[in-house]
């Protein structure tokens, strides 16, 4: 038989593969890898449960799963290899419990009537949402009569590995499911805590009031802090601090200019553009359907904006680093709060958010027909119990205080009074606005935005790669280019530490920077790099967006810990602030001294007094004030009438009278609160489960040295 009619009776199998490919079944380029015939185990990158994972295997599941897709480099490296390590505990756990799956089990998962998730994922239809039957029928024959060509056998092997993991996993997943359980008086007490509602009246001295260079934060305050927080952050291996300079690439007057240009010759087209989206997105600006108030808009601007009406363009403007042309789509009258509510459906997986979609748009139906009340269908459907239990009924909310889409509807889109279907990171919501305050009549105007990065030109370019290579070559020591930097006060030497092995991120150089921050890593991390080296190889950066070279990095090995808890130098970034807010709370609290009133007046300060009626005992929001989780918890305990405090908050220190605690009295229906508390620690479960495993096994990564 002929390559050609070969390839010609296999045109299926060409197909699946390629669509597969195009849809981004794990998708991914067959990496490169380090050569390893140089180390002790030339095909192993790591081991566990006793059981090596095998580098030819990496390999080739990458090149099989992730062909030829723009997939971020060491990311998909990342997932095949907890993937890999999962498959290894899995399989471990299932022999020593006594589970597996059986040859027909598996026959079932891939053809059968009960389809593993991941066939449906692979072979579901993109413009149907239906399995492609026939396609995975063919796959079948083609097993059965050993008849595949072996680019399809490579795949169907790597997804067999991961239907047998999944399938796996969902058995002992079921097994610590259902074993799960929550007595009465659990269930009454969460009901409780998230119910209850707790008044108090209290004051915030915001740590503002001291400024942060009054503190003296020695190293000695970071190890204690460190030793405080040792299970964060202890370290299971040897690690690095790097510091780094960064020699920006800012572009001249005449690279500004010339920027400049190419948006004044697209001003009149984006005024009579007839789609605005699609002029917007084309032109690398952001398509977003909120407003701004007067005070979001940048104050260069604010006054010109103000006064121009709705299809009118401003610009070019500079804001950010670019060069600008904004566009009025629309001006309205904002609410300064939205009373809202809603029905939650949680989603984790494709066939969660299909079965929540499937619900909300019956429960819309209904409710639109008049045949279902809101409030009613709320409480028995709604995931949420919070608000399930009131109707789906959330208050008043200002703008800004949910999450964006929600915002964007109850703010910016919706009426009072239609049912509105909203993804979240939260679920799937159906909301429905049932009243809107206009108290300010702030002014909203909703700008649709083009840009145009200002980018350095060669010569621009061609100066700064000599001024960074002339620092390399003239500083081979940490002390000398710390000296020379001090000297000429032209850069700052910044500290990532901390750093692992197989790490690919690097202290503040950002998102997309995984390449050049590997490369540094790498060089920490050979053996020939001594402490206090400096890299002979200057590094650069590209803008993420525009991908032009933007900076060029210098940098040096500046510490090298052992295992255990870190120095101070490596996590000091990472902690100073917790550490300043340490420090803060102690001086405030010392200021305040023996709190006798709720007056505002605490020694040299006078803050303002306030209230709060309308949280829970678990709630981790004051209105008005932020994030504050462990605040409402402290106020309940010191009882009713007492004065307590001063307490640390996230935002301040705080001194509070406890007026009342309103308990919500019995729950209607327990058992329906049994089951939501059960569903929430249930859908965590999986996740604890394969983490305390990862714990409990020896692993031993090799990554590093091939990649």
């Amino acid at each position: 038989m002929g390559l050609i009619t070969s390839i010609r009776k296999r045109l299926w199998v060409v197909t699946v593969l390629m669509a597969l490919a195009l849809v981004g079944f794990i998708v991914m380029d067959m990496s490169s890898g380090r050569s390893s015939w140089f180390f002790n185990n030339p095909d192993s990158i790591g081991e566990v449960a006793g059981q090596k994972i095998s580098w030819k295997e990496f390999q080739k599941t990458e090149n099989v799963l992730y062909r030829n897709a723009d997939v971020d480099f060491f990311g998909r490296k990342e997932y095949i290899w907890h993937q890999s390590l999962e498959r290894a505990i899995f399989e471990k756990e299932s022999k020593y419990n006594g589970i597996g799956v059986s040859e027909s089990e598996l026959r079932e998962l891939e053809f059968g009537n009960n389809l593993s998730p991941i066939i449906e994922r692979n072979f579901r239809d993109p413009n149907t949402g239906q399995v492609l039957r026939e396609q995975l029928n063919q796959f079948q024959k083609g097993i059965e009569n050993q008849d595949l060509p072996p680019e399809a056998k490579e795949f169907w092997a790597v997804q067999e590995k991961e239907i047998i993991k999944d399938r796996m996993g969902k058995k002992l997943e079921n097994i610590v499911r259902n074993a799960l359980y929550m007595p009465n008086f659990m269930v009454e007490r969460h009901f409780e805590e998230s119910n209850a509602k707790v008044s108090f009246v209290f004051s915030r001295l915001p740590y503002d009031l001291i400024k942060n260079e009054e503190l003296d934060i020695k190293d000695e305050d970071i190890d204690q802090y460190i030793a405080k927080k040792a299970s964060i952050f202890k370290n299971d291996e040897e690690t690095r601090d790097i510091k780094y300079a960064v020699i920006s690439v800012t572009p001249s007057s005449s690279d500004s200019a010339a920027i400049r240009k190419i948006l004044e010759d697209k001003k009149e087209s984006f005024r009579i553009a007839s789609k605005d989206s699609t002029f917007i997105v084309t032109n690398l600006g952001k398509w977003d359907e909120a407003y701004s108030t007067t005070s979001e808009i940048p104050v260069s601007i604010k006054d010109s904006i103000l006064n121009m009406n709705v299809g009118d363009v401003f610009g070019p403007y500079v804001e950010g680093g670019e060069y600008r042309l904004s566009k009025i789509l629309g001006k309205k009258t904002l609410p300064d709060s939205v009373k809202s509510r809603h029905i939650l459906r949680r989603v984790s997986t494709r066939e969660e958010y299909a079965a929540a979609s499937s619900l909300i748009d019956s429960l819309k139906t209904l409710i639109e027909s008049g045949k279902g009340r809101f409030d009613s269908l709320a409480m028995q459907f709604s995931q949420d119990p919070g608000s399930g239990i009131k109707g789906g009924d959330l208050g008043y909310a200002a703008l800004g205080l949910m999450v964006k889409p929600f915002n964007d509807v109850i703010f910016y889109k919706g009426e009072t009074g239609k049912l509105y279907v909203v993804p979240t990171q939260f679920g799937l919501h159906l909301i429905q606005i049932t009243d809107q305050k206009f108290i300010s009549k702030q002014p909203g105007i909703r700008l649709g935005t083009i840009v145009e990065a200002i980018q350095p030109g060669d010569e621009v370019l061609d100066g700064k790669l000599s001024e960074a290579q002339r620092l390399v070559e003239e500083h081979n020591s940490l002390s000398s280019l710390e000296k020379a930097i001090d000297d000429g006060n032209t850069y700052v030497l910044e500290m990532a530490g901390n750093v692992k092995a197989n790490d690919y991120k690097l202290g503040k150089l950002g998102e997309n920077t995984s390449n050049t921050c590997r490369d540094i890593i790498r060089w920490a991390f050979e053996k020939k790099t001594k402490l206090g080296d400096v890299s002979p190889e200057v590094y650069s950066l590209q803008d993420p967006v525009k991908k032009y070279t933007n900076r060029f990095i210098v940098a040096a090995l500046s510490g090298i810990n052992p295992k255990g808890l870190p120095k101070a130098a490596a996590v000091r970034d990472l902690v100073i602030e917790d550490v300043r807010k340490d420090k803060k709370f102690e001086i405030l609290k010392a200021k305040i001294g023996t709190v006798t009133d709720i007056n505002g007046k605490y020694g040299e300060y006078e803050v303002k007094v306030d209230s709060a009626s309308e949280t829970t005992v678990n709630g981790q929001q004051i209105p008005d004030y932020g994030y504050e989780p462990d605040l409402v918890p402290q106020i309940v305990k010191q009882g009713k009438g007492n004065i307590g405090g001063p307490y640390r908050g996230e935002s301040g220190v705080y001194v509070a009278k406890l007026l009342d605690v309103t308990t919500p009295g019995k729950a209607a229906n327990l058992e329906n609160f049994r089951r939501f508390y059960k569903h929430t620690a249930s859908s965590t479960c999986m996740s604890y489960l394969v983490q305390s495993l990862k714990k409990n096994y020896k692993v031993k990564d090799m990554r590093s040295k091939f990649y």
